[in-house]
Formats: C-alpha cells, structure tokens, sequence
C-alpha cells in the first residue's frame, strides 16, 4: 500500500490497481482505477464515479474489500466536518480531515487501534498543534501524517522533534511497528 501527498488534505492510497482519493481537488484525479473518493468536508466539485464509491458524510461503506466507517465531528460555518476510519488489507488508516476539536470520546474509542494517522498540524482554523499531539497519543498508531500545515514543526516538536520525509510513504502490516508513533511528511 502507498500513501501519496497530493497538497491540502488531498491524499492518494494505492493498493495495487485500486485508489482512495481523500479530499480530490480536480476532476483529473477521479480518472482511472479509483475505487473510493472521501470527502471530509462538502465536496468542491461534483464527484461521481463510474463503478467507484463516493462517501461524502457520515456511515459505513464497504466495497473492493475496503472498509470504511465515518463520524460527524460537528459544523463550522454551516459545513459539516467527517472524519473516517480506513481497514484495507489489515491495515487500519485514520483520516482526520479538518479537524477542529477533540472528537467525542466513543468516536475517539473507534480511532484506537489506527495504524495509520492523518491528521490537520496547522493550527487554527482546525485542532490547535499540541491538541493534536495529545489526540495522536491518545490512538497511538504507527505512523503519524501531519497534512493541512504552513509549518509543520511545533506539531513534530510536540514529538521529540524527529520526523522522516518522503515522497510516499510505501507501507506493509508486518512492518509496521505498534505504537511507535513516527512522524511521516510527505511532500506534494
């Protein structure tokens, strides 16, 4: 599985010839073998898929052997905000969206076990940097990936300070290390 930047909160997960698009920004991206398209916030362009799974809001979907459950985490400015759980191939993918605050607790009881968290470190206008950080410790996954961010470094400081760069971040369960909570940037 490879997990791609694409700028924004606009991710690309890869698993052989299927796709997970979250937060597309162009309709170019939505061409091909894409299989699922998540939007955490309402879309900004219409998406439609031929033979593919749109999830806009809260629910759970399953399709291709991707299994996806979503949580409303409230509104802002009349925009309602979802923030999704991923199992695809053993592995488990929080999407964190934009969020603003900390979820509510059973939502929050859902997130443990993530292998894999994206998560917004910019600040306002979502979660504050060092709330994130305690949400993050809370889960404990893997892999943490800071996205919706000018500068990610008092979300990685929040972490020791240490954090990897890559292009894309390629990931197998069996190497994937519990609890380790290392911080990933994937640039666009």
């Amino acid at each position: 599985m490879t997990i791609s930047y694409q700028g924004d909160n606009y991710f690309k997960i890869q698993n052989g010839n299927d796709v997970i698009l979250i937060d597309p920004t162009n309709a170019r991206s939505l061409k091909g073998a894409t299989a699922v398209v998540l939007t955490t916030l309402p879309p900004v362009l219409p998406v439609s898929l031929e033979g593919g799974l749109v999830v806009e809001h809260q629910g759970e979907y399953e399709t291709k052997g991707i299994h996806i459950e979503g949580w409303s985490v409230g509104q802002d400015n009349r925009t309602e905000k979802t923030i999704y759980r991923i199992r695809w191939d053993d592995v488990v993918i929080g999407i964190l969206g934009y969020l603003a605050k900390e979820p509510d607790p059973k939502i929050l009881l859902a997130l443990n076990g993530c292998d894999v968290v994206i998560i917004p470190a910019g600040g306002s206008p979502n979660i504050l940097q060092s709330s994130a950080a305690k949400l993050v410790r809370q889960i404990e996954p893997s892999i943490v990936i800071p996205s919706l961010f000018k500068d990610p470094k008092p979300f990685i400081k929040e972490f020791g300070g240490d954090e990897t760069k890559e292009e894309k971040l390629t990931i197998k369960k069996k190497d994937l290390v519990p609890h380790a909570m290392k911080v990933v940037l994937l640039s666009s």
